[in-house]
């Protein structure tokens, strides 16, 4: 078991501020380097979509705080085969710049890995 946190981001980016608060939960762990693994999985792989119109609904894009993840050591993280499928989205369409994508199928055996996890 490691003794790493796992940060599950399970909500779609907008609607509410679990998706944002997650992110920058996981920047500011790293920025104390102390930076968690992250799974994404559920509504959460919607955070991942390069093309989100978030001013349509007066929101600031999300995006962007993927994109930091590298200037702050996160080099990969992991996604749920299954989420992304259940939601029509093609692995092609989460590419972030500087990130590895590593593609999940169990993400029960992954989070078993962990001692903490945050979920948002």
């Amino acid at each position: 078991m490691s003794t790493h946190t796992l940060a599950l981001c399970r909500q779609a980016p907008y609607g509410s501020a679990l998706a944002r608060e997650g992110l920058e939960a996981v920047l500011a762990a790293a920025a104390m380097d102390q930076a968690p693994d992250v799974l994404f999985l559920g509504d959460g792989v919607f955070q991942l979509t390069a093309d989100q119109a978030p001013q349509e609904i007066g929101q600031k894009s999300l995006y962007r705080n993927l994109q930091a993840l590298p200037m702050f050591g996160v080099e990969r993280i992991y996604v749920c085969r299954q989420s992304l499928a259940d939601r029509g989205i093609s692995t092609e369409s989460i590419a972030v710049p500087g990130i590895e994508v590593e593609l999940v199928t169990d993400p029960g055996a992954l989070l078993a890995r962990y001692q903490h996890v945050l979920s948002f």
